[in-house]
This record gives structure tokens, sequence and C-alpha cells, in this order.
């Protein structure tokens, strides 16, 4: 790391690493087997042609799920730094609690974290554990007595409040052993990682010692782990601090390891063009998110915080101690007009005297997509912002715990499952934090929409396995698809052609598609190499995979 990268007191950054450029599209011929692609990223797109393009969705706001109101954990500094684990019964929502940033009535607040569990069957309905395993409170898992060894003599110790747990589905692991924690000595130079475990998910021990993971890294946000079946590690993401041009942003590192004692040499993550750009123009990425996604496991998906730093807006902030001492910037000393729009005046005005960014960032959440674990295609809008309420839009808002869940839909009646995230609200408000649901289309992150006036997807060659093509897709009344397969020189095959298929409507997660004379009846062209085209009109598809075959329900004949 040259010397002139250390620009902003007690920050460390990385030196510039060039961007990722995209995914390369090569005449090789995809083994797709029977994995699900979706659109996520460009890589299963060779070309589109007519109206249709990969469009963004957002979460979808639902209820209340917790709110940290009791005495043991009454906080309004929770949320993104939470984490959720399904063990194969149960989800485990793991949030850091009883933290206060202080208000206009309590203006000391309190920063002792302790870090506590609820549990639901079903993502929807949660209840606190009742562990009983340590005074701090009934279901705390993590405090600071727990942690006292790892900071010594520090002052600090916020170890119970930069954690963040996993369910390890290593083979190889232990059963006593399959729930773990990344437990984090804050700090920014001299911060650390250790690995705590356990065979409940309640009573945890520290296995490791510190990480040596080396230099940049900045060990006060959620730095997370997970075992990854397609490589057989174990992959660690944290922040990291990275030289920008003479400044410094927030972005994220990581490491492979096969037992949480070595660790290969740290890598920056690569983004594509379109979203490396964004960080020139003032996005950050406080948090990561990662985890393989378990309907495509060889996808990687991330949702981190995207910080925007209000106050490093010149005329965006009042002058304080803090600013002054780190900047030697005069200014104004009135609030610029923009600061309107938010919510809560009395409660910056209160935060400010802290620091700017207390009253100033805003976060939302983007969507990140990798194949390989460093090189990520990012989503430029997000998939969630802060809800309109007058204890948001402070720094938080708009965020969501690491991990998701598979809930019913409340349209009931045959509707399929759908995908729950965890936000929290009144992150530095005066109540106590909230903990809601949202909501969204199984695998519906990105599509492919084709407008009314329709369009065509074509995909890189692939050979795959199965008998049948099964979309997600939904389409309008005035809307249909119909699909083609080609052979390795590209030509229509027989049978397979858009003058061949049927057109399709409706609105399903496993949407079948089928030929006038084939039926769905894919299994001539398994193994082979092929190409798939879909024309689709007033339509989203967000996901296809083949699967076996399995005749038709017999029809009663037509009279």
């Amino acid at each position: 790391m040259a010397d002139d990268t250390l620009k902003f007191p007690g920050y460390l950054m990385g030196d510039p690493e060039p961007c990722w450029t995209g995914f390369p599209q090569t005449d090789s011929v995809y083994d797709l087997g029977s994995k699900r692609e979706l659109f996520v990223d460009d890589f299963f797109i060779r070309d589109l042609a007519g109206d249709v393009s990969r469009r963004v969705h957002k979460l979808i706001p639902d209820e209340v799920v917790l709110t940290l109101d009791e005495p043991h954990e009454f906080t309004n500094n929770s949320g993104c730094y939470n984490s959720l684990l399904y063990d194969g019964k149960r989800y485990l929502y793991y949030y850091r609690a009883h933290a206060r940033f202080g208000s206009p009535s309590d203006p000391e607040g309190n920063m002792e974290f302790i870090f506590c569990v609820a549990e639901s069957y079903d993502g929807i309905n949660f209840q606190r554990c009742q562990v009983n395993l340590h005074k701090s409170g009934y279901n705390v898992v993590l405090d600071n007595e727990m942690t006292a060894p790892l900071v010594g003599d520090s002052k600090k110790n916020h170890c119970p409040g930069v954690t963040v747990a996993f369910y390890d589905t290593n083979p190889a692991c232990p059963e006593n052993e399959r729930y773990k924690l990344i437990v984090t000595q804050e700090g920014i130079r001299n911060g650390a990682l250790y690995l705590f475990v356990s065979a409940d998910g309640f009573d945890f021990k520290q296995k490791t010692g510190r990480f040596n993971l080396g230099k940049c890294s900045g060990y006060d946000s959620p730095n997370q782990a997970f075992y990854d079946a397609n490589i057989g590690k174990y992959r660690l993401y944290h922040r990291g601090f990275r030289s920008d041009g003479g400044t410094w942003k927030r972005t994220i590192m990581t490491h492979v390891t096969e037992d949480f004692i070595t660790f290969t040499q740290q890598a920056w993550l690569k983004f594509d063009a379109g979203f490396d750009a964004l960080f020139a123009q003032g996005q950050e990425l406080y948090t990561n998110g990662i985890r393989p996604y378990f309907r495509a496991p060889h996808i990687l998906l991330g949702f981190p915080m995207r910080y925007v730093d209000g106050s490093m807006t010149p005329g965006m902030h009042l002058p304080s101690p803090y600013w002054e001492e780190h900047h030697n910037t005069d200014y104004d000393g009135e609030w610029n007009s923009r600061i309107f729009s938010r919510p809560n005046l009395a409660i910056r005005k209160f935060h400010v005297k802290k620091q700017m960014r207390y009253a100033l960032a805003a976060t939302d959440t983007v969507l990140l997509a990798s194949r390989d674990g460093v090189n990520f295609q990012g989503t430029q809008e997000s998939i969630l912002t802060p809800p309109p309420q007058d204890d948001s839009w402070f720094y938080g808002a708009g965020t969501v715990a690491v991990g998701m869940a598979v809930t019913k839909s409340k349209f009931a009646h045959g509707a399929p499952d759908e995908l729950s995230f965890y936000s929290p609200e009144c992150c530095w408000g005066e109540g106590a934090a909230r903990i809601r649901r949202y909501h969204i289309r199984m695998d519906g992150f990105v599509s492919l929409h084709f407008a009314a006036t329709g369009g065509e997807l074509t995909t890189p060659r692939f050979t795959f396995t199965g008998g049948r093509l099964s979309l997600n897709i939904a389409t309008g009344a005035f809307g249909n698809f119909t699909a083609e397969f080609r052979d390795e020189n590209g030509t229509p095959i027989p049978g397979y052609t858009f003058a061949d298929s049927l057109p399709e409507i409706g609105d399903d997660i496993e949407m079948i598609a089928r030929w006038k004379k084939c039926g769905p009846d894919l299994r001539p062209l398994e193994g082979k190499p092929v190409q798939l085209a879909i024309r689709a009109k007033n339509a989203d598809l967000y996901s296809l995979a083949f699967v076996p075959y399995q005749d038709d329900p017999e029809l009663p004949p037509y009279k």
C-alpha cells in the first residue's frame, strides 16, 4: 500500500484495482445440466432483440415481525448487522440490541451491545427464544461478558453488535459446530475477526483466535462467511477501504479458507463497468450480504447497503467540531434546502452535532451477482429504499439483514411461495427499532421484460439434462411466449421451431413450454449442444431450468 493513500484519519485504503467489464461471450458450449439460470447478470444472454431489457424489481413491504422493545434489548441501533439462517427445520434471526445512538430525550445513549435470537417456522411469525443462558437477557447468545477476553483492556467492546451468524452446510463439519458466528473486534486499523461455534444455535463458544487477513480491512461492519459447495471451501466477505482517484471508498473484500485459520490473500471485488462507475459519483458499499442463492447455488447473490454520505457534499450540513477537526473546511453554517425533503429535522439537528453523516448519510439496497465470488455484476437501481416514515431516511434505513426466507404468499389458494427479507426501521429515532418483513417473487430480483411490441432472447450454446423446459414467467392476458431450439450451427430444429411452439400465457414459477407435435418432450435434445430463443410480449421472464420429463395429463375429447 502506497503511503500517499492514507488520506482520511483512521482509515486504510488499498491501491485501486482495474474494474471487471463483464462476462465474456464465447463460442464454447456451456454445460447447463439441470441448473436454474436467472437473469441477475448477463451470463445466459447471448443477444436481445426488439423491445426487451433487464428490469430490476423492488422488495414489497409487509408486516413488522419484531419490535425491539424488551427492557434488555430496547434499541434504535439494529438492522443490517442482523442475520437469518435456516437449519432445515426453522429460521433463526440473530439481531443486535440494547445499544442506542441517543436522542434529545436521552442524549447520552448507550453503546453496550448484546446479540439476541428469535425463531420462526414460517418466516412470518417470530418468537424470542427462551434460551436462558446469560444474565444480560433471556434470548441473548452473545454479550460483553463473553467477548471481554477478545478486547482486553480496550474501552470499546462492540463485538456482540458486529457479529453475523450462518449455518454451516459443509458435509465435513462436525455436527456440534453447525451454527457459527463471525465475531468482530471492532476497529479500522486494529480490528480482528473470531469464529464462534454452537451445536444448537444458542450456546456459542470461541473456536479460533484472531484471523490474520491483511491490510485495508475495515472491521467495523458486518463480516460474514459461508460454505461454498462450488469450491468446497468457505468464503469470507468483509468491508475494505480502497483508494479511488485520491479519495477513499467503502467497498468489499474477500478471502477463501478451509479451516478459518489459514486464508487466501485478500482480493477486492470487481464490478461491471456500469456499476463500478457509480463509485466516482458517491456510491459506497457498507455491507455485503453475499450468499449462494439456494435455487441456483452456482450463483452468489449479495444485498449490500449502498451508502451515500451527504455530509461529504458542501452545503449539505451544519459545521461541527468533528467536521472542522477532520476537514478544516469552512461552510456557511446553514442547512442546504435539500435537507427539508427529509423527515424529522429535530432528530437530525441533534445527531449532526456528533457527526454530519449521522444526520445526512442515506442508504438503500442493491443487488450483486457473481459466478466466481470475485467478479460481480451489480444493479444500478436499488431493490429497496427507505420507507416514507417520520423516523426514516437515516443511514441504515432501506437495508436488509443477511439471509432470506421462503414464505407463503398472501394470495394463498395455490399461489407459489415467495422470498422474504427483513429490514430495520426507526434507526436513530426516539422509539424502539422495528424489523419489517419484505417479500418478492421467487427468483424475482431481475427479469427480462418484454414490452407489448415484443422482443426476443437468444441464449449462448449449451447442453442440458432433463426432459422439459420450465420457465418462471408472468405474462399479461394480451401477451404470450413461444420458444425455439436451434442446433450448434444456429439452425432451427424441426419440431421445436417458433412455428411449432404453442403460445402460452399465465403467471407461474414453473410454466412448461410445449410444441405442436412434440408436446413438452425435450428428451431427443438432451445432452446435445443447442441454443434457445424465446419470443415474448407483455411478459417478464425471471428464470428457466430443465426439469425431468413427465407426461401431460390426458384431456377429454374436444366436442
